[in-house]
């Protein structure tokens, strides 16, 4: 169940980020803001396991975020002009690079979390 609430940040992003755009220092501030919540998550439900839950479910939410931006990647470009320097390349291309990197940086941010949530859970004397 855990695994499901958290990696809906990824459908949330996904379309956020394709159909909407979010520009600059929105992104990443929207990416914290999420990862502060999914702490907060975890340190309230006491996860059992909070570095391998945060960590899977963090690298399915950006599989999840960066699937649906390759699958409407014309909504998405649409939607971002800023980052048109990014969408140089065929389409496979723009496609490994935008899985590759919605899976490494989910992995490395939910490692980040689940090791915070993890702390957390331990000084409160889980």
């Amino acid at each position: 169940m855990h695994l499901t609430v958290l990696a809906l940040t990824g459908v949330i992003m996904g379309c956020l980020t394709t159909f909407v755009g979010l520009p600059g220092i929105t992104e990443p501030s929207a990416w914290l803001a999420a990862y502060v919540l999914w702490v907060v998550y975890g340190v309230r439900l006491e996860l059992r396991t909070p570095l391998r839950t945060m960590a899977v479910a963090s690298t399915l939410s950006g599989l999840l975020t960066s699937s649906i931006q390759v699958l409407f990647m014309e909504a998405y470009q649409q939607s971002n002009p800023w980052y048109a320097e990014y969408f140089s390349g065929d389409s496979q291309t723009l496609a490994i690079q935008f899985l590759g990197q919605g899976i490494v940086l989910g992995l490395c941010f939910g490692l980040a979390v689940g090791f915070i949530t993890r702390q957390l859970l331990q000084r409160r004397g889980r």
